[in-house]
């Protein structure tokens, strides 16, 4: 049996049957009462039936905050989120030039991905664009530092 995440803990998860499978015939995904819950747990391969009261209150409760997210990030602008993302990205490789010894390779990967992300996206990160350029000359600037500093420190110089 396998298990999915959430914020409250671990829950079992039946996986999803495969085409064919016996065991899968007749389950849906949709519940013909209705109730949202029965079909929310029902995608996510959770038998609400199983469950105590209390675990189905935590589930219901659960599934309520995940949607309160999803809408909370479905108002919020495309550019805006991407570049929250991208900042992580320069976290990441700040975490890994932090490193003792730095991690110049898995630093490399995280700023390359930032890279890749701005010029791909370009004009469509709005005002955020300019910011996140001058962020990445910043990071790109500190790996050469870090890696320098490293070197002199490597061979004795």
């Amino acid at each position: 049996m396998s298990s999915l995440w959430t914020p409250g803990g671990e829950r079992p998860v039946n996986p999803s049957p495969e085409p064919g499978d016996a065991a899968g015939a007749g389950r849906t995904s949709a519940d013909p009462t209705g109730d949202p819950l029965r079909s929310a747990a029902a995608s996510l391969g959770v038998d609400l039936d199983s469950l105590t009261d209390e675990e189905r209150e935590e589930l219901r409760s659960e599934l309520t905050e995940m949607m309160r997210v999803r809408r909370e990030i479905a108002a919020t602008p495309a550019a805006e989120m991407v570049s929250n993302h991208l900042i992580r990205f320069l976290d990441l490789a700040t975490i890994y030039l932090e490193a003792d010894p730095p991690a110049f390779g898995e630093a490399a990967t995280a700023i390359e991905a930032f890279r890749a992300v701005l010029e791909g996206v370009g004009d469509r990160l709005g005002d955020h664009r300019p910011m996140l350029t001058e962020a990445l000359g910043q990071i790109q600037m500190i790996f050469v530092q870090v890696k320098q500093a490293h070197e002199q420190r490597s061979t004795g110089a």
